[in-house]
């Protein structure tokens, strides 16, 4: 599901141009209509009502037509996430998923009322957003939410974490219970949150905290999916803290192991918990460890791993397979999210891995569930493969000769090493003749019997000289 979907056609309309704009910017008229297959007249109105309704939303955006070309200019300050809410908070499909969760149920003529159409036209929208949320595997029926639970709260979580406002953050972090969460998980996981786990965990509470008001939630696939869980460790120090991760409020004992699996699942698939908790969990066994030692080995079978296998990526892959044992579906920001086609996710790697993805996932079917989601893990997945090369373990010494004097050799290694990301696997230090090195970078020049690679520099350390550096090391290691 794209965003999008959930506007009005016009709003709709207006939000593809500017996506595209996001991306390609400037672009000709021409360019615009074939992306968006709009008439020049349609295109005219849209970019029309674009710079009304930023005026409107007092958002620093604007989009100039100058011979021809369009050109976006959007302020430092403004913020995706507030240009999204400004495209959607008319649209109907949004309003009623909004009422639903704040209010659980809704009576049809009551809310038809409330948002000034027909009982008809209600209907509608109602048929139409379920066609669309059948891609998480959950429905609006009778007037409430019907489906998994945990999926439900997904699908809130991937929404409102693209439009909620600063403000809507910093209201909820700063309040007293969440504050209690927070520090409590701390305190279970015996490390800091960073400030982006800290967002991602009050809004998952958020969201916990109107669902806690339905009478009538599903946990049954949760407990299903998640029962080889109920005995670990960590879940079991969850599950004593139930009132100090739920704000106090009382859950009822028929409920409590679905709630808790739930949180479960959401700490272990949305990188909140520090790696060596993960790894705890990991190691206890259990079907998202199952799957990702599956995965491990699909790729080993390609031989896209060494014989150890760093922590960070074990992580990264416990991550993708428990987000698809355990969750349908993906609310994609726009068409041109995760689109590999046109935007390969590659930093560094010169090789392309997508047909390699499509071997290893046609092999394990939780990994093609013909949804958004699909887009999102592989994109993730290939993001990895890119670190995995540019880190794949080989030792690489580097051996710098320079006639700059200490202070100069200690600034130079310095920025070197920085400007490598302080990668673990490449050693710098002063030349030896004796030794062996797989680059020396030197600003003398050098006899040497054997073939090693050599960067010369023409004058003191600049970004050109460490660019061509990086290309070699990982270049080579590329290759």
């Amino acid at each position: 599901m794209h965003l999008a979907d959930l506007m009005e056609k016009s709003e709709g309309g207006q939000f593809l141009i500017l996506s595209h704009l996001q991306k390609h910017s400037p672009s000709s008229l021409s360019e615009v209509m074939a992306e968006t297959e709009f008439s020049k007249a349609t295109l005219n109105k849209y970019l029309a009502l674009i710079n009304d309704k930023a005026q409107e939303n007092q958002l620093a955006l604007s989009i100039e037509v100058v011979d021809e070309n369009l050109r976006l200019l959007v302020d430092s300050d403004t913020k995706g996430r507030d240009i999204r809410r400004a495209f959607l908070d008319n649209a109907i499909k949004y309003q009623l998923l909004i009422y639903l969760l704040y209010h659980g149920q809704f009576q049809a003529q009551q809310l038809a009322q409330e948002l000034l159409i027909s009982e008809a036209t209600l209907g509608r929208h109602i048929s139409g957003l379920n066609k669309l949320l059948a891609e998480f595997q959950f429905s609006i029926h009778n007037g409430r939410l019907k489906g998994p639970e945990h999926k439900i709260r997904y699908f809130y979580f991937g929404l409102l974490r693209k439009i909620w406002a600063s403000a809507d953050w910093k209201q909820e972090l700063d309040k007293k219970e969440r504050q209690t969460e927070i520090a409590t998980l701390e305190e279970l996981c015996g490390a800091k949150l960073s400030q982006g786990q800290r967002l991602d965990f009050v809004l998952w509470s958020h969201i916990t905290q109107q669902r806690l008001k339905v009478n009538a939630c599903q946990f049954r696939e949760i407990e299903q999916k998640m029962k080889g869980y109920t005995d670990n460790i960590f879940y079991q120090r969850l599950f004593h803290r139930v009132d100090q991760l739920f704000s106090g409020k009382h859950i009822a004992l028929s409920y409590e192991d679905g709630e808790m699996l739930i949180l479960f699942a959401f700490l272990v698939t949305h990188r909140i918990l520090p790696l060596h908790t993960m790894e705890y969990i990991l190691g206890f066994g259990g079907e998202i460890g199952a799957l990702t030692t599956q995965l491990i080995q699909e790729m080993k079978t390609k031989k896209l791993l060494g014989e150890y296998i760093e922590g960070p990526v074990t992580y990264e892959l416990s991550q993708i397979c428990g987000q698809v044992y355990l969750f349908s579906g993906y609310l994609l920001q726009d068409k041109h999210k995760y689109q590999l086609e046109t935007h390969p996710p590659y930093g560094f790697s010169s090789h392309d891995y997508r047909e390699v993805a499509d071997s290893i996932f046609s092999k394990l079917p939780l990994f093609s569930q013909a949804t958004a989601l699909d887009k999102k893990i592989r994109w993730e997945w290939l993001q990895l493969m890119d670190y995995i090369v540019e880190n794949s373990g080989r030792q690489i010494k580097i051996g710098l000769d320079l006639t700059v004097g200490y202070l100069g050799y200690t600034r130079m290694t310095e920025v070197l090493k920085r400007y490598l990301e302080y990668n673990r696997f490449i050693t710098i230090e002063a030349f030896d003749p004796a030794t062996d090195y797989d680059l020396i970078v030197t600003n003398n020049p050098i006899s040497h019997s054997k073939r090693i690679p050599v960067y010369y520099l023409k004058y003191d350390l600049d970004l050109t000289d460490l660019a061509n550096i990086r290309q070699m090391i990982y270049g080579d290691a590329n290759s």
